[in-house]
């Protein structure tokens, strides 16, 4: 694939003019059907008037990436604030900054849990632990793909009748398990891992 540069040229078809000379620029976009802005994406506009003209393929997913940023679904969970302690725990442990990985881990387990139906019963016992089941005095917002969302209702029906909001404190309690009482090694790297990329 040809990656382009800023101040390239080519040419591309303008409406009813034809075929004209463009210039490769990086410019804020906004997606129609969303309404989402996108800086810094390489376009092709028209040399003469300026006009956008073509999208590159190297900034399609750039483009797409938005537009799912637009679709994620958001999930608010009432639970115990010791609960947010251990996010911030675990977070400590692997020395990352816990607004960005706190939620990565969460996504980490409910991802695990609908591949398995071990991880999910497990989580399901978890939500009910005393650590889990205190007061729930602490909300918690996490973005999340729809389809992870609508995998997620379903897993938790079919185990035992939990909920999702379930699943995510024995999430939460999964990774103090693991991480901070040290019990699953195989947990422990891949959240390693997930600290490096977030």
């Amino acid at each position: 694939m040809k990656i382009l540069r800023e101040g390239d040229r080519g040419y591309a078809l303008a409406p009813e003019r034809g075929r004209v000379e463009i210039v490769y620029e990086y410019r804020t976009v906004e997606l129609e059907k969303s309404k989402a802005t996108v800086e810094n994406v390489l376009v092709g506009v028209d040399a003469e008037t300026g006009e956008v003209l073509t999208v590159p393929a190297q900034s399609t997913p750039k483009l797409k990436a938005a537009r799912e940023a637009k679709k994620e679904g958001v999930m608010s969970v009432r639970m115990p604030r010791e609960l947010d302690d251990v996010l911030h725990l675990v977070a400590d442990r692997y020395r990352v900054a816990t607004k960005q990985f706190a939620p990565a881990v969460i996504r980490h387990y409910l991802a695990l849990a609908c591949a398995d139906t071990d991880m999910a019963r497990r989580l399901n016992t978890l939500s009910k632990s005393r650590l889990a089941t205190g007061k729930c005095q602490k909300d918690l917002r996490l973005r999340m793909q729809p389809e992870l969302l609508v995998r997620l209702r379903d897993v938790a029906v079919a185990t035992e009748g939990a909920t999702r909001s379930a699943m995510v404190r024995g999430a939460i309690v999964a990774a103090k398990e693991d991480v901070l009482d040290g019990r699953a090694r195989r947990q422990q790297r891949q959240l390693e891992a997930i600290s490096r990329a977030v």
